[in-house]
């Protein structure tokens, strides 16, 4: 396997986002050598238990490396997914969600990193 990264994801984008995103996919690495199903159709993006696991532990190291909830919730911002789907992600992973509106999350990431 391997890790694709687009050349203007690499140029443009915050380096914590990239850094983020390498140990999201990173995680995924290791659910498939572990023989996980990465793409389980019974449960959407957001509540997929391998991107819950992979979301769980990328806060994690966001938190460490003194990213505020107001920054990772921008960070988790993905525009495939819906403001309820979102809303519910940031539920799940515990991040705290005064101060996010529903508008939240300007990032895009549409072809910038995937594990192949």
């Amino acid at each position: 396997g391997y890790i694709l990264v687009s050349k203007p994801y690499l140029k443009t984008a915050d380096e914590r986002y990239i850094y983020l995103d390498v140990i999201h996919e990173l995680v995924h690495v290791r659910q498939f050598l572990e023989g996980k199903n990465l793409f389980d159709e019974r449960y959407s993006y957001v509540d997929r238990p391998t991107e819950v696991e992979a979301y769980r532990l990328t806060v994690e190291e966001a938190r460490r490396i003194g990213m505020d909830d107001k920054q990772i919730a921008e960070y988790l911002y993905v525009e495939w997914i819906t403001q309820e789907e979102y809303q519910r992600l940031l539920h799940t992973l515990g991040v705290n969600m005064d101060g996010v509106s529903k508008s939240s999350g300007t990032r895009r990431r549409g072809g910038w990193l995937q594990t192949k």
